[in-house]
């Protein structure tokens, strides 16, 4: 049986790969480090972390092959079965100082393909014509001619299969331009501030922004400024002195008839001050996926959904909260799935979140959306926010959401997503779960507690027999604490005078005991 499997697993491969290429595609002229951004090639550096397969729903997901063999040990990109394809790029890229982007492609069909650069634009196909099914074609598109913002891009995609027999086979992926002349070369091969190097980078970009989050003293230094042409006459570099500011390195060629002026610029980004703190609550009666205020949950909190990355803890104002970066959405995947069935309606239950967007931001189609997911089975539900929704995203202020759900059937609850199209221009913190504070199973019930009158219009006057009260807490029905006092009597009275009418829940505690009321306002 066994041998019949594997006997099996290779004719099924081998039939799933048998129109793919059985030679190479040209190989690439030999081109210096800062002549080329590739993303796909075995004759220069890659952009690490690179995924070559994300499931965008794509109807040859399952059978792609990220390292297709043709057997001449040069290994390509097949993706058989193909309809669409993307590539998610292991970091952000600015290619605006590049010429062309090359693809080496192998068309299995008569279709002629298309390839996207995306980024903050829209998508725009550039054609490829094919040139004659099973045979390599090589082009070269201008980058003149990709929309969007080329000093950020992020992904490719193909597209204009049929999703069954047409298939494609792709190599050497990359971003090229001509090089510059002996003795010429003013520019920098790597910048780093603060021992990394800097987002974005490209040896023919010569301005950057660096995002500082509000609060931050310390001023950033340029710790590398790495020459392309090592006998290039001379580098200086000046500090940020002040924040904002600006840092600047200076490059003049070997030849010394070209100066290069790479500058920095550090502003501050992001919210004005910290997201508010969540109010004390019963471990029990909150599951908690980010918040220093509660424990969270165990999980995968960037788990690769659209590529890895998708967000960046940043402190601001000494409280950690989550930044979004490049990617389109971030998957949180707990460890062990939580059975949330007593988050219900009934149980007062809501979806908290602080979201930062930040100011001047077009809210038009903006997006940010909040999805659960119960395993087994796969059942979801999905909290959309946009400028129309209630409430609506607003920008320049935090927004502190509370959204009421009912998890009744989520017993397996294992997955939370979330989806933006703000791309590093949102922030956020305390995302959790919450619920009208319970007692513990743990706890034993105070007894021989009455409450008077109830309703009430002034004050509620709660009393024991014999067991001396600690401490009261009153919340209202979304979990807001409202009132708390530490009478340590038998008696206490709480003023309600101040309260909207309404239902409220008091917690009583004396000793190890706990009882928790219904109050009502009128």
């Amino acid at each position: 049986m066994k041998k019949f499997t594997f006997l099996f697993m290779m004719l099924t491969v081998a039939l799933g790969y048998s129109q793919g290429p059985s030679d190479n595609a040209a190989t690439p002229p030999t081109r210096d480090a800062v002549d080329v951004i590739s993303i796909f090639s075995g004759e220069y550096t890659d952009v690490a972390g690179s995924d070559f397969n994300p499931n965008w729903g794509q109807s040859g997901f399952g059978v792609a092959n990220t390292a297709f063999d043709p057997g001449t040990g040069n290994l390509v990109l097949g993706y058989p079965t193909f309809n669409y394809q993307g590539v998610q790029f292991g970091s952000a890229q600015n290619v605006a100082a590049m010429e062309f982007l090359h693809v080496d492609i192998w068309i299995d069909g008569t279709f002629n393909p298309n390839v996207f650069v995306i980024s903050s634009g829209g998508e725009i196909a550039h054609p490829i014509t094919n040139a004659g099914s099973g045979t390599w074609t090589s082009v070269d598109i201008p980058v003149s001619g990709i929309t969007g913002d080329t000093s950020n891009a992020i992904q490719f995609k193909f597209d204009n299969g049929n999703g069954s027999s047409d298939g494609i086979y792709v190599d050497n992926l990359y971003f090229w331009k001509n090089p510059t002349a002996p003795g010429s070369d003013a520019t920098l091969s790597d910048l780093q501030i603060d021992a990394s190097t800097i987002s974005g980078f490209s040896s023919g970009v010569f301005d950057y922004t660096y995002g500082l989050a509000p609060g931050i003293t310390d001023i950033p230094q340029i710790t590398a400024a790495t020459l392309t042409d090592a006998t290039a006459t001379s580098v200086t570099i000046t500090q940020a002195t002040v924040l904002p500011g600006d840092a600047t390195v200076v490059v003049v060629s070997q030849n010394g008839m070209f100066t290069e002026t790479y500058t920095v610029s550090f502003i501050f980004e992001g919210p004005p001050s910290a997201a508010t703190d969540p109010i004390a609550r019963n471990a029990w009666d909150v599951i908690s996926l980010y918040s220093d205020a509660y424990t969270d949950v165990a999980s995968t909190f960037d788990a690769g959904w659209c590529g890895f990355s998708s967000v960046e803890e940043v402190m601001v104002f000494g409280n950690p909260t989550q930044k979004y970066l490049n990617n389109a959405c971030q998957g949180i995947v707990l460890d062990t799935a939580v059975d949330a069935s007593a988050f219900n309606t009934a149980a007062g239950t809501n979806l908290h979140v602080d979201v930062y967007i930040e100011a001047g931001t077009d809210l038009v189609s903006s997006v940010f959306n909040l999805k659960f997911v119960n395993q087994p089975g796969g059942a979801a539900f999905e909290i959309n926010l946009n400028a129309g929704s209630s409430p609506a995203l607003v920008a320049g202020s935090w927004m502190s959401i509370d959204i009421p759900v009912d998890l009744t059937t989520f017993t397996g609850f294992k997955e939370f997503g979330i989806t933006s199209n703000l791309p590093s221009k949102v922030w956020y913190d305390n995302l959790y779960v919450y619920r009208a504070p319970t007692l513990s199973t743990n706890e034993f019930e105070l007894e021989n507690v009455s409450v008077y009158p109830n309703p009430t219009n002034s004050v509620w006057n709660i009393k024991t027999i014999n067991q001396n009260i600690s401490s009261v807490q009153v919340f209202d029905i979304l979990g807001k604490q409202v009132l708390t006092l530490n009478p340590n009597s038998f008696e206490v009275t709480l003023d309600a005078s101040e309260l909207n009418n309404g239902i409220y829940l008091a917690k009583i505690v004396s000793a190890n005991r706990t009882k928790t009321i219904k109050l009502v306002k009128n």
